[in-house]
C-alpha cells in the first residue's frame, strides 16, 4: 500500500464504509464481513464489534461519541462510546448506504428499494419507495435536502420525503453526497468522472479520473474529496481543479475527512489508510492539464472505446467475459417473425413460467417514460427501426452494449424477448446484461449475478437447441464462477 500514509490498518475483508469525527480523533469503518471498528487518530483500536453480515454504511455522530451503522442484516444500530448498542431498528431490508446530517439530527439510509429518514433516536420519519437498490445517499443540514443514487438514476427529495426531481444519467452511479448548506451535489460512478451539480441537478463542472469513482465527499471549504479505482484519492477545489492527490496502491472503496480537511482517510481493499493533506502530491507540470469541463450538458453517450487508457467497467476486463451474441439470427423452421408471437404449447413448464413471469413483471420498454432512449445507438439505427422487428432490437441492444450502456442494452434485449420469445439470442443477450448489471450493483455478490442470468440462459438453450452453441460457453463460464461444472 501507500508508503506516505500516516498509518495503515489491515482487516480480514474489504472495507465498505468509513467515517471520521469532526476533529479526526476517531475513525469508524466497517467491512464486508460485518466487522465494525472505532479507532483513534494513531490507528489504535478503541472498540471492535461484529454484526454478523456485511456493513455498508457507517457514521460517527456529531458528538464524536456514538457510531451508527447499517448493512446486510437489515438493522440500523446506534453504538455508544463503549461500543454497546444504544438502540437498534429492524428496517426489514438490507441497508446499502447511510448518511447523517452535519448537525447530527437525522439519519438517512438507502435500502434495496427505498430511501428512509430517521431521527438520531431511531424514530422513522418517512420512507420513499424507489424499487431500486440505493447505493449512495447524502443529506444536507437538518435534513433540508436528501440525495440518493441507484443504477443510472439520481434522486433529490425534500425534508418531508417528497420527490423534488429524478434524473437519469448516462451511466450507473456509485456514490452521491450534498454540500451541508445545499450549495452543490457531488456524484461519481462508472464513467470514471467526478461531477458537481447544482441543487436542480444541472452540471457545474466535471473532472475525469482513470478509474470508476467509488466514493465522493464535499469538503468544508467547497472542494471535493473523491476516491477512484485508479488507486488515487483526489482533492479538488470548488472549481473542479485538482489541488492534490494521493497514490494508495489499491482501488479506493470509501473516503472521508476531518472537518478542517487536514486529514483524510480511505478504505482500499482490506486496508484503512490515513493521510496528512499537507503531504499530498501536487499535479506535475508535465501532466495533462487538470482543468475541468464547466457548464457542460449531461453526457448522453459513454466513453470512446478507442481510448486506450479507459478502465474496463468492472475492473476485471468486462469484454473478456460473457458478451452478447452478435452473430446472425438463427434461421429455424419454427422461427416466427410476428410481433404478436407468444409462447408455443411445447414450451417446458419452467421456461414458460419464467418467460411469462419475467415479461409480466418487467415494465415495457416502449411504455415507460423513464426508459426513453436518447443514446448513440438511436442515432445509428433510428432510420432502420421498424416497430415489432426483433432484429432491430437486437441490433439496438448490441450498439448500446458497445457503448457500455448496459441498462439500455438490457431494455432492448428484453423487448426482443417480448416480440419473439422463440429467439434464443435475445434471451442469451439479456442474460449477459443481467449478469453484468448485477455485478455493477454489488460486485461482491457473484452468486447473485449468476442466478440473475441463469433463467434467461435456460430459455436460450431450450429455444436454440443443438444448433445454438453460444449459450454453452456462457453457461460454462457462469458455472465456473460459483465453483461448479456446467451440466
Amino acid at each position: 500500500m501507500s508508503a506516505n500514509s500516516k498509518f495503515q490498518i489491515n482487516t480480514s475483508d474489504t472495507i465498505k464504509c468509513i467515517s471520521s469525527s469532526e476533529g479526526g480523533r476517531k475513525i469508524a469503518f466497517g467491512n464486508n464481513s460485518g466487522d465494525i471498528f472505532l479507532v483513534d487518530n494513531e490507528g489504535q483500536t478503541i472498540w471492535e464489534k461484529n454484526i454478523g453480515d456485511g456493513t455498508y454504511g457507517i457514521a460517527i455522530m456529531k458528538d464524536g461519541k456514538r457510531v451508527i451503522c447499517g448493512g446486510k442484516d437489515c438493522k440500523l444500530r446506534m453504538f455508544n462510546s463503549l461500543g454497546n448498542v444504544e438502540w437498534e431498528v429492524n428496517v426489514g431490508k438490507a441497508i446499502w448506504s447511510l448518511a447523517v446530517d452535519p448537525n447530527g439530527q437525522v439519519v438517512v439510509i438507502g435500502t434495496g428499494d427505498s430511501i428512509s429518514m430517521f431521527t438520531e433516536s431511531g424514530t422513522k420519519l418517512w420512507e420513499y419507495d424507489t424499487s431500486r437498490a440505493m447505493v449512495g445517499v447524502g443529506v444536507s443540514r437538518n435534513g433540508a435536502h436528501v440525495v440518493a443514487c441507484a443504477d443510472e438514476f439520481l434522486y433529490c427529495l425534500d425534508s418531508e420525503g417528497n420527490l423534488s426531481w429524478k434524473k437519469q444519467r448516462s451511466d450507473a452511479l456509485w456514490d452521491v453526497d450534498i454540500e451541508k448548506d445545499n450549495n452543490s451535489i457531488i456524484i461519481g460512478g462508472w464513467d470514471c468522472t467526478i461531477y458537481s451539480l447544482d441543487l436542480h441537478g444541472n452540471e457545474i463542472w466535471n473532472y475525469e479520473t482513470k478509474g470508476y469513482v467509488r466514493s465522493v465527499r464535499p469538503l468544508n471549504d467547497g472542494g471535493v474529496l473523491a476516491g477512484s479505482h485508479d488507486n488515487k484519492i483526489y482533492i479538488l477545489n470548488d472549481k473542479g481543479e485538482v489541488v492534490k492527490n494521493f497514490e494508495t496502491g489499491g482501488e479506493i472503496t470509501c473516503v472521508c475527512s476531518t472537518l478542517a480537511s487536514d486529514y483524510i482517510y480511505a478504505g482500499a481493499g482490506n486496508t484503512i489508510l490515513a493521510f496528512d493533506t499537507d503531504e499530498g502530491t501536487m499535479p506535475a507540470s508535465h501532466e495533462e492539464p487538470s482543468t475541468p469541463s464547466s457548464n457542460v450538458p449531461e453526457k448522453e453517450t459513454a466513453r470512446n472505446d478507442d481510448n486506450e487508457e479507459y478502465e474496463p467497467m468492472f475492473g476485471f476486463g468486462m469484454f473478456d467475459e460473457p458478451s452478447p451474441d452478435t452473430t446472425e439470427i438463427l434461421e429455424r423452421d419454427d422461427y416466427i417473425s410476428s410481433e404478436t408471437t407468444t409462447a408455443t404449447e411445447d414450451y417446458s413448464s419452467h421456461s414458460e413460467s419464467y418467460s411469462n413471469t419475467y415479461q409480466r413483471n418487467t415494465p415495457s420498454y416502449v411504455d415507460s417514460s423513464e426508459n426513453i432512449d436518447r443514446g448513440g445507438e438511436y442515432r445509428e439505427f433510428a432510420a432502420k427501426v421498424l416497430k415489432g422487428d426483433v432484429k432491430n432490437y437486437l441490433r439496438l441492444g448490441n450498439a448500446a452494449w458497445a457503448e457500455k450502456r448496459l441498462e439500455r442494452a438490457a431494455e432492448h434485449f428484453r423487448k426482443a424477448t417480448e416480440i419473439n420469445p422463440d429467439e434464443p439470442r435475445a434471451w442469451h443477450n439479456l442474460a449477459v446484461c443481467n449478469y453484468h448489471l448485477a455485478l455493477k450493483r454489488n460486485p461482491d455478490d457473484v452468486e447473485g449475478a449468476v442466478e440473475s442470468a441463469f433463467g434467461p440462459l435456460e430459455i436460450a438453450k431450450e429455444k436454440g437447441g443443438s444448433e445454438y452453441t453460444s449459450v454453452n460457453k456462457t453457461l460454462a463460464f457462469l458455472a465456473s464462477q460459483i465453483g461448479i461444472e456446467e451440466d
